[in-house]
C-alpha cells in the first residue's frame, strides 16, 4: 500500500476506534454474563401471501404468517425491525413464475428496475438509482447475494433460482452493510441444504418457444453433520421485437445456472456454509425501438433518413426495430462463498463471510440502429473480479443492550475494452469521413480497495422503547489507467480525432462516514411506532474514459455521493393476525448526484456532456403495505408509493430535444422530475385458496401499476412514459399422491398485452429522436411443479 494510504489508513482507523468503542462500551459487559446457547432458528418463512397447501388447516390459512428477516444481522420478524422493509418468499416468486430482477418491478414498492441489457441495467428506489452504467460507479441500491455484495448490477441478472427470500431495505444503508449505498439494500437469500431429505422438480412451457427446467435436491452426506444442496435452472425464451430487415425476433435470451452448497455443523455452536455457482446468459437483447420522433412531428429525422435511404418505421406497438447487423449478448459469471458462525457459550456470535465472485460480459451491438453499414459493432467488454472479507460478532439479544460489530474488506478489478467498429457508411451517417472503415479500441484498467469498520447498538430503555445508534467508516483507493489504441483503417484524419492517448494511472482516495440514529416505541404488541435519520454515501470514482476535447483528465474525477434521509413509521398486525398495515413518510436529500452533466469545451466552444457530480436530488413521499385475510383461504395485498423525486439544483443538465431544436445548447432541470421516477407505483394482489375435496385449488392475480416518468435524462416530452399498468394471472391445483406433493398451473403474464417500457437510453440522438426498450408483452403457458 502507498505511503500516503497507510497514513490515511491510519487515521480513518483512529477516528473508527473511538466510534467503536463508543458503540461497544456498553455492551461489553455481556461478554461476562452466562447465557443459553442460541439453538438454530428455523428457515425464513413466507411472507404475506398464502400459499395454497392442502395440508394448512383453516385456522392457518384464516392468520398472516409472520416473516423473519436478517436487516439487523441477527433473524428476527419483520415487524420488529424499525426500517421500512418489503419481503418476498422464493414460495411466491416460484407460485407467481417471476424469476428475473425486473419480475420485482411488480412486487416492491418505491422500486424500478430498468433493463437494456445485462449492463445497462438499474435498480431505483425512491427515485434514486437511475444513474449512468458506468463500471466506475458503484450502484445507489446494493445488492446482496447470500450476505455477499455484487460489485456490478448486471450480477444480480440471472435466474432466481431455489430463492428463499428477497427483502428490500429502503433508504441509506451502510451501518451494518458491506457497501454505503444512499438508496437502500435488495438482500437475495438462497435456501439452505437441509438434513431432511427433499427434492422439487418443476418444467414449464408458453408462447414464443418459452420453456423453463428447475430442480433442487438437499439432504444429509454424512449422518448430522455435513448435508448438501444441489439447484439447477435452464430458462429458453424467443424474442417480442421484429427486426425488419432480416426478420429476426429479439430481445429473446437462454440461461443456465447451477449452484452447490455444503452445511457443515460439527457441533452445536459451529456452522459453515460454502456455496458456489455459475452462470450462463446468451441473448440478443438491447434491441431497443423508436419511441419519440422529436419536434415538429420528427420533421428532421424524416428528411435525414430519407436522405440516407433509411426506411422510417413508427410502430405504436413498440415491437418493430430496424438492424442489420449481429445483435448478442454473452455473460459468464460465478462465484464462491464461504460462511462461517460460531455461537460462544455466553450467547455471542461470531460471522465470517469470505467470498469471491467474477462477471464476464461481451456484447455485440447494430450501432446505427439502421440498414447502413455506419456503426458496424459498438460495445464495452467488461471482465470483472471482487474479493470480500466480512467479520462480525452480534451479542445476545434480550438484555439492556444488544449490538453488531465488524470490519469489512473488498477488492475489485476490472480489465474492459471499448469497441467501435465503423463501416463503409460511417461517413455520411456520422458526418465525419475519417471514420470510414476504422476500428477503435479504448483499454481501461479500475481497481477498488474498500476498508470499513462499522457497528450498531440498541438501547432498550423500557420493555416497549429502545434507541440505536449506528456508524460506519470506510477508506476506499480507486485507480484507474485509461488507453485508447492507434485506430485500424480510417481515412486521412483519423488519427488525429481516434491517436494514441494514455491517461496514465490516475488515483484517488475518499473516507466516508455513515451514521444512523433511530428510536422506537411499542404502542402494544402488535404496533410498533419508529423515527429515524440516517447518513448514507455512495462512492466516488474515475471515468474510464479519454478526455473530450478541451478537457483535462481532471474532469474524468467523480466525487462521492452523499445522502441524508429522515424516517417515520408504524408497524402493525391487527384483528388476530388478520391485518397488517405498514406505513411510513420519508425525506432525503442527496448532494453531488452522479449524473450526466453539460461542461463548456476550451477547444470546440461548445457544451458535451461528461459524467459528473450535478448538485442536489430531493426525494420525498409515503409508502404503504396492507395485507388482509378476511376469510380463510383470501389474502388481499396492496403495496403503494407516492414518491416526489426532484432535482433540485441541476442548471447544467443536457437539453432535450425540442430545446436543441430551439437552440439551446446548456438546459436547467431544477425541479423537474428525476429520469425514471414515476411519482405513484400501485401493486395490488388478491389470492384464493379453496380445498375442492381431496386438492386445493388456488387463482392469484397481481397487477402492476405506475404513473407516467422521464425516460432519458433530458426531460423531454418525446420520451415521456405513459401510465401503465401489468396484470398477472394463475390458476392452479395443489395436491398429494403418495409421497409427492404436486402442482399444476396455468399463467399468464401481461395479460391485458398492454404496450410499456422498461429502460431508456441517454438522450436525444443526432437526430433528435428517441429509442427506449419495450416491456414483454403477453406470455403464457402452464407450469407442472413435483416436491417430495
Amino acid at each position: 500500500m502507498r505511503a500516503s494510504s497507510i497514513n490515511r489508513s491510519s487515521a480513518v482507523l483512529q477516528r473508527a476506534t473511538v466510534v467503536t468503542i463508543a458503540l461497544a462500551a456498553a455492551p461489553c459487559v455481556a461478554l461476562a454474563q452466562s447465557a443459553t446457547p442460541q439453538q438454530d432458528s428455523a428457515q425464513a418463512q413466507p411472507e404475506a401471501v398464502l400459499a395454497a397447501n392442502a395440508s394448512r388447516s383453516d385456522d392457518a390459512l384464516a392468520r398472516i404468517e409472520s416473516v423473519t428477516v436478517t436487516a439487523r444481522r441477527r433473524e428476527e420478524s419483520a415487524q420488529d425491525v424499525p426500517i421500512p422493509i418489503a419481503t418476498l418468499s422464493g414460495d411466491a416468486l416460484e407460485k407467481a413464475g417471476e424469476f428475473r430482477l425486473e419480475d420485482l418491478n411488480r412486487r416492491l414498492p418505491s422500486t424500478n428496475v430498468q433493463f437494456g441489457n445485462p449492463r445497462q441495467s438499474s435498480i431505483a428506489v425512491r427515485g434514486l438509482g437511475n444513474n449512468p452504467a458506468n463500471d466506475a460507479l458503484e450502484a445507489s441500491v446494493g445488492v446482496y447475494l447470500d450476505n455477499v455484495y455484487l460489485g456490478r448490477p448486471g450480477m444480480a441478472n440471472l435466474d432466481l433460482i431455489d430463492i428463499d427470500q428477497v427483502a428490500l431495505l429502503r433508504g441509506p444503508q451502510g451501518t451494518l452493510f458491506g457497501k454505503n449505498t444512499t438508496a437502500g439494500v435488495l438482500n437475495i437469500s438462497t435456501r439452505e441444504p437441509t438434513f431432511e431429505p427433499s427434492a422439487q422438480f418443476e418444467s414449464s412451457f408458453g408462447n414464443r418457444d418459452y420453456y423453463q427446467v428447475r430442480g433442487a435436491v438437499s439432504g444429509p452426506i454424512s449422518g448430522e453433520t455435513l448435508a448438501g444442496r444441489l439447484s439447477v435452472a435452464q430458462t429458453s425464451k424467443g424474442g417480442f421485437v421484429h427486426d425488419v430487415i432480416d426478420g429476426r425476433d429479439l430481445n429473446g435470451s437462454k440461461r443456465t445456472g447451477l449452484r452447490g452448497q455444503l452445511l457443515y455443523r460439527p457441533t452445536q455452536a459451529l456452522s459453515l456454509r460454502v456455496i458456489g455457482d455459475y452462470n450462463e446468459e446468451d441473448s440478443d437483447a438491447a434491441a431497443s425501438v423508436l419511441y419519440g420522433l422529436g419536434p415538429n412531428d420528427g420533421a428532421l429525422v424524416r428528411t435525414r433518413y430519407a436522405q440516407l435511404g433509411i426506411p422510417l418505421i413508427v410502430d405504436p406497438d413498440y415491437g418493430t426495430t430496424i438492424l442489420n447487423s449481429p445483435q448478442h449478448m454473452s455473460v459468464r459469471q460465478g462465484g464462491g462463498s464461504v460462511e462461517a458462525n460460531y455461537d460462544f457459550a455466553n450467547g455471542h456470535k461470531l460471522t465470517s463471510i469470505t467470498a469471491y465472485r467474477s462477471w464476464w460480459f461481451t456484447p455485440t451491438n447494430d450501432g446505427d440502429a439502421s440498414n447502413l453499414s455506419a456503426i458496424i459493432n459498438a460495445g464495452q467488454h467488461v471482465d470483472d473480479e471482487q474479493w470480500s472479507q466480512e467479520i462480525r460478532l452480534a451479542s445476545p439479544t434480550g438484555g439492556a443492550v444488544d449490538y453488531v460489530a465488524g470490519l469489512y474488506y473488498f477488492y475489485q478489478n476490472q480489465a474492459n475494452k471499448l469497441f467501435t467498429q465503423y463501416g463503409p457508411d460511417a461517413g455520411r451517417y456520422l458526418g465525419r469521413p475519417f471514420l470510414i472503415d476504422a476500428y477503435s479500441l479504448i483499454d481501461q484498467y479500475l481497481r477498488t480497495d474498500s476498508y470499513s469498520l462499522f457497528g450498531q447498538a440498541t438501547w432498550h430503555a423500557t420493555d416497549r422503547l429502545a434507541f440505536t445508534l449506528g456508524a460506519r467508516e470506510t477508506l476506499e483507493d480507486k485507480s484507474t489507467r485509461v488507453r485508447r489504441n492507434p485506430p485500424v483503417g480510417g481515412q486521412p484524419g483519423v488519427e488525429a480525432a481516434l491517436g494514441l492517448y494514455e491517461t496514465g494511472t490516475l488515483e484517488r482516495s475518499d473516507d466516508n462516514t455513515s451514521l444512523l440514529l433511530s428510536a422506537s416505541w411499542k404502542l402494544s404488541d402488535d404496533t410498533l411506532w419508529y423515527v429515524s435519520a440516517a447518513k448514507g454515501a455512495k462512492s466516488g470514482g474515475i471515468n474510464p474514459s479519454v478526455p473530450s476535447p478541451g478537457f483535462t483528465v481532471k474532469s474524468l474525477y467523480i466525487e462521492p455521493e452523499r445522502a441524508t434521509d429522515a424516517e417515520l413509521g408504524i408497524k402493525s398486525t391487527l384483528l388476530d393476525d388478520r391485518l397488517q398495515l405498514n406505513a411510513n413518510l420519508y425525506w432525503t436529500d442527496v448532494t453531488d448526484y452522479q449524473a450526466t452533466a453539460l461542461e463548456l469545451s476550451t477547444v470546440t466552444g461548445t457544451f458535451q456532456q461528461v459524467l459528473s457530480n450535478i448538485g442536489k436530488v430531493r426525494s420525498r413521499g409515503v409508502e404503504t403495505e396492507v395485507t388482509a385475510v378476511p376469510l380463510p383461504g383470501l389474502t388481499l395485498s396492496l403495496a403503494a408509493s407516492f414518491n416526489e423525486a426532484q432535482y433540485r439544483d441541476y442548471r447544467n443538465a443536457p437539453c432535450s430535444a425540442e430545446a436543441i431544436a430551439a437552440g439551446a445548447q446548456l438546459c436547467d432541470l431544477s425541479g423537474r422530475q428525476v429520469v425514471g421516477a414515476p411519482k405513484w407505483i400501485v401493486n395490488p394482489s388478491i389470492g384464493y385458496t379453496q380445498n375442492l375435496g381431496g386438492v386445493d385449488g388456488y387463482v392469484q392475480a397481481d397487477y402492476a401499476w405506475r404513473s407516467s416518468f422521464y425516460g432519458s435524462p433530458d426531460n423531454s416530452t418525446f420520451a415521456q412514459v405513459d401510465p401503465y399498468g401489468v396484470v398477472n394471472l394463475q390458476l392452479g391445483l395443489t395436491g398429494r399422491l403418495s409421497v409427492y406433493e404436486w402442482q399444476l398451473a396455468l399463467w399468464a403474464r401481461n395479460l391485458t398485452d398492454e404496450r410499456y417500457v422498461i429502460g431508456g437510453l441517454s438522450g436525444a440522438s443526432q437526430f433528435l429522436t428517441y429509442a427506449l426498450f419495450p416491456g414483454e408483452p403477453r406470455a403464457y403457458g402452464a407450469t407442472v411443479r413435483l416436491n417430495f
